[in-house]
């Protein structure tokens, strides 16, 4: 019994701390939201979320389609990263042709185009049956991380 109610203080605790990690748009600071609306007029179904380092995310959709977006703001509304979820046909050449050298066998899964400061990159997973990766590449094709996924 005492295991069993230990267990659930552990779950609700638990619980309750990841919900604390989720903010509401009333409580993120109007510079924030004003830098977000600014950057991005067309979001839709914007989630916030407050991180430990003290910045804010918002994940969101643009457009018909509806592709995924996730932006990185700072208290003083400074947008500090871009996340978006694009077509693997419109990554660049460089990158393609990588792909098609050093993971032949891999299929496509999903693409990400991730502008971070003066950073450009694309996060790309592919995937097998052998297994799963995540590869980061710069807009030449070059490989900066690598890991299974």
């Amino acid at each position: 019994m005492k295991k069993l109610v230990f267990s659930l203080c552990i779950f609700f605790l638990t619980g309750v701390s990841v919900m604390a990690q989720r903010a509401t748009a009333r409580r993120v600071p109007a510079v924030v939201i004003n830098a977000f609306q600014q950057q991005f007029p067309k979001a839709r179904q914007v989630e916030w979320d407050r991180k430990q380092d003290g910045t804010y995310e918002a994940e969101f959709s643009v457009g018909l389609i509806g592709r995924d977006h996730k932006a990185v703001i700072s208290p003083e509304g400074k947008v500090l990263a871009h996340e978006e979820e694009i077509a693997s046909s419109s990554l660049p050449e460089a990158v393609k042709n990588q792909i098609a050298v050093e993971f032949s066998g891999y299929r496509i899964e999903e693409v990400k185009k991730i502008n971070a400061g003066h950073a450009l990159t694309y996060e790309v997973e592919l995937e097998n049956r052998k297994g799963d990766l995540k590869v980061r590449f710069n807009a030449d094709g070059k490989i900066l991380k690598e890991r299974m996924d």
